[in-house]
């Protein structure tokens, strides 16, 4: 079907118009797909329904993702984790802990550059050796 184009000076009352009952992003850029459009629509709806208290406080909580359980290595350096932390106090850290020990490494890092934490690595596996894996986000 036809759509009608929206000037500017109307958005506003037509984002109100399709948000009447709180329907939801999906079901709001639906409605609005079948009679309006203008460009970015979709964003402005994005927008809209995050703005609207009701809609956020009566939204769905997304299932939170279940924690991996990791079997526990039969020697040290086996598995290792490893992640970055900070800034603190502007400095950011290399972090890594052995899965088997719970010995923890911490490395001040300069740069996060791939090339900064593959020179770190290095370092940390000329001290303990290569691990058998790395465990990392």
């Amino acid at each position: 079907g036809d759509r009608v184009i929206i000037p500017p000076t109307l958005r506003k009352r037509i984002l109100q118009i399709l948000h009447e009952g709180h329907p939801g992003i999906v079901k709001m850029k639906a409605l609005a797909r079948s009679y309006v459009w203008w460009p970015g629509i979709d964003k402005e709806i994005e927008t809209w329904v995050a703005s609207c208290r009701p809609c956020q406080e009566t939204r769905p909580v997304p299932p939170k993702a279940k924690p991996t359980a990791w079997e526990t290595p039969t020697s040290p350096w086996a598995r290792i984790h490893i992640d970055f932390a900070g800034p603190v106090q502007g400095q950011t850290f290399l972090i890594v802990v052995d899965a088997y020990s719970k010995w923890l490494e911490v490395v001040h890092m300069k740069s996060t550059t791939s090339e900064a934490t593959i020179a770190a690595l290095r370092k940390l596996f000329a001290t303990h050796g290569l691990p058998d894996t790395v465990a990392s986000d």
